[in-house]
């Protein structure tokens, strides 16, 4: 029952106020939407004004939420087990982070921050850490091992902390969770998802459990991620955001799903046996788009275990979860490519899929809506440039019907397009205005941790100023993007930049050419009417300001710069947050190599390495072993730098061909390049930088060893 009133009472609110705005832009067209030409107008203009419009409304709905029952929705799981959840017991959970060629520092410095602060809780028995990797470069795969043995050796885990790394990364993440669930899922009653960037707080961690315990129904619950350690502009700037605006709409839309809320991927505890059972996604079988692997995976999931009657619940009151946002918006826009494609992909699921909530086809169809919204958008300049145009360039047809008595005239109504601007305004900003003064007038706490009122008040007038700048650098990189999910273009899957600047030479290839198309629209805008040219200025700007904006944007000297003078301050770096953070170590390296040589040369050449990645070597016979064999001669002939290190990495493969590396590096003649390379490793072993390395691993496979 309160699900159905709270929806409906959203839904008429939204078809309210779209009806109200549809009728403003009907009367705005001059011939009040009878045209052809103003038909497209009408029908961009429609979805784009009730988008914007249902995203307002869910914010108002986390406002009017907060205020009237606090932080949490009084229905909501940790409202309403309150008494039980605290006392609840711990079960068997498994903590995987699935990665693929990320940063192995930042992988190293999130998980033992997470390690660490869950160790503190003295309670970390139940849980058991998995570290499931698809790299392919050798150089990074043998430094997550290291990093792993690490974290082993440093805090005792063996048997607790695994690493497993596939040899064939079919189906990307989705086919990463489903080895880890098809090795070990049977162990865990269930299991946390982190990303790569995630961070998690002990308590966060326990407390995802003790309310899943609290209730066999719930087969998910998803925490909502903060975003911490900015530290470029731009990054600073959405981590401003996520904190200022982000409980508003996350309460208005936990508010909203309830018990059918959605999966974002990361960040959340699922119960493994439902999982396992109900959330399999096949290969597609349809054509172009809609064939091959899902892409985006997390929304179907949460769809799928509600189907088979299970729960899903977003809570937002849960802190200590955390995650990081990209350097740049060259950078988010990277990762959208990605995510517009699968998100596209859910239209098949959406008008196919049977038995799927109501609420899950709303977020399905939210999810296309929100990269579809981009192109959209730039049709309904074309229309509306068009539409000038006719009226300016053309004959006006008085008398389009051949039998009426009297002419059509058109009419203009300046104070309609007028009220209509306003009101689209006030739909885009009141949100971010609710968030602003429920912080000043409400929330002092929240206040201290942007700095001070002032110091707020400026980080939201830049953050606004920005955001319109960005916005039509995002419109035509989303509309390009859809353009070519469509024509099934393929997009790569790797590892996020997380610490490095966009250079002006990327930035000028990318946007460029939205610039010279911005010029080219503006330019024949002030030939057709220098009224329309001023209208087409807050898309133009932008797009010819995209390099240097985009650019400026990336500079962590800039962003820390702002830092030190408190714009976009936020809690976590006011030390108004939760304790995990004082545990994650931004400056914390992973273990390195020692010398001048990279991972895979170390770990043939030293002898504790080549021990460890003899025991982990595959035992295998055959065409296998003779090829990599084969290689190892290969690669003795050609030099320790004489052979690409992917197919270097074969001799891993077997251990006689590591054997005959190794030996053949620690026999060599000063005039061989192996055995010169030999020597230097051991100047170096002899001036104490073996410690570099980090203490011998112990292997912590359940079947003996970590082979895949």
């Amino acid at each position: 029952m309160i699900d159905a009133w709270r929806r409906t009472l959203f839904l008429l609110m939204v078809l309210a106020q779209t009806a109200a705005g549809t009728w403003g832009m009907i009367w705005v067209l001059p011939y009040h939407g009878t045209r052809p030409l103003e038909i497209a107008i009408l029908a961009t203009f429609i979805p784009l004004y009730a988008f914007i419009t249902a995203g307002s409304w869910m914010a108002i709905f986390g406002f009017v939420m907060r205020r009237v029952s606090g932080r949490g929705d009084r229905h909501g799981l940790m409202r309403r087990y309150a008494d039980r959840w605290p006392q609840a017991p711990l079960a068997p959970t498994a903590v995987i982070m699935p990665v693929y060629h990320e940063d192995v520092d930042r992988v190293y410095q999130g998980l033992r921050a997470t390690l660490v602060s869950l160790l503190e809780t003295g309670e970390s028995d139940p849980f058991e850490f998995f570290l499931l990797s698809d790299s392919r470069d050798p150089e990074i795969w043998l430094a997550e091992q290291a990093a792993w043995r690490s974290l082993v050796a440093e805090f005792g885990l063996e048997g607790r902390l695994h690493y497993r790394r596939r040899r064939v990364n079919l189906k990307a993440k989705t086919g990463n969770v489903s080895d880890f669930l098809r090795r070990w899922g049977s162990d865990f009653r269930y299991f946390v998802v982190l990303d790569a960037d995630s961070v998690m707080s002990g308590e966060a961690l326990t407390t995802l459990v003790r309310l899943m315990e609290c209730d066999s129904r719930v087969g998910m619950i998803q925490t909502v991620p903060r975003l911490f350690n900015a530290r470029s502009a731009f990054a600073r700037m959405q981590q401003f955001v996520t904190h200022l605006y982000g409980p508003l709409f996350t309460d208005g839309l936990a508010a909203l799903q309830r018990s059918e809320a959605v999966f974002w991927g990361h960040n959340a505890i699922i119960r493994t046996e439902p999982f396992m059972r109900h959330c399999g996604l096949p290969r597609m079988r349809g054509v172009g788009l809609w064939r091959g692997a899902v892409l985006s995976h997390d929304f179907l999931e949460a769809s799928l275990i509600t189907r088979a009657g299970y729960q899903v619940w977003l809570e937002a009151g849960i802190p200590g979860s955390f995650e990081e946002s990209p350097p740049s918006l060259d950078d988010e826009l990277i990762r959208d490519r990605r995510w517009s494609k699968g998100n596209l992909q859910h239209l098949r699921h959406l008008l196919a899929e049977p038995g799927l909530r109501v609420a899950h086809r709303f977020a399905l169809l939210n999810g296309i809506f929100a990269y579809v919204a981009s192109p959209v958008w730039f049709l309904f300049l074309v229309f509306t440039t068009l539409e000038v145009a006719r009226f300016k360039l053309g004959d006006i047809d008085y008398f389009p019907d051949p039998d009426a008595l009297y002419p059509a005239w058109p009419q203009w109504h300046p104070e309609w397009a007028l009220l209509l601007v306003t009101s689209t305004l006030v739909t885009l900003f009141l949100p971010k205005v609710l968030a602003l003064l429920e912080v000043l007038v409400f929330d002092r706490e929240r206040l201290r941790g942007f700095g001070s009122a002032p110091r707020l008040l400026q980080g939201f007038f830049l953050e606004n100023l920005f955001s319109v700048l960005l916005a039509p650098v995002r419109m035509l990189a989303h509309s390009v993007f859809v353009v070519t999910a469509l024509l099934n273009v393929t997009v790569s899957w790797a590892g996020q930049n997380r610490g490095n600047e966009l250079s002006w030479r990327t930035a000028m290839a990318r946007h460029v050419p939205g610039a010279v198309l911005s010029l080219a629209w503006t330019g024949g805008a002030y030939l057709i009417d220098p009224y329309f040219f001023y209208w087409t200025l807050p898309i133009t700007v932008p797009l010819v300001l995209a390099v240097p904006v985009t650019v400026g944007l990336s500079r962590f000297t800039l962003g820390q710069r702002w830092r030190r003078k408190g714009i976009w301050l936020t809690p976590p770096e006011a030390g108004r947050d939760d304790p995990v953070l004082e545990r994650f170590q931004p400056d914390a390296v992973a273990p390195r190599p020692g010398g001048e040589s990279g991972w895979l040369l170390w770990t043939l050449l030293d002898p504790a390495q080549w021990r460890q990645a003899a025991a982990h070597a595959p035992r295998r016979g055959g065409l296998a072993r003779r090829a990599a064999q084969r290689v190892a001669e290969d690669w003795i002939a050609a030099g320790p730098d004489g052979m690409p290190g992917k197919r270097a990495a074969r001799v891993l493969d077997d251990v006689e061909a590591m054997r005959r590396v190794h030996e053949h590096a620690w026999r060599g003649e000063v005039a061989d390049p192996w055995g010169r390379l030999a020597e230097r490793y051991a100047r170096h072993v002899c001036t104490g930088a073996e410690a570099a390395v980090g203490r011998p691993a112990v292997s912590t496979d359940k079947s003996g060893g970590y082979a895949s």
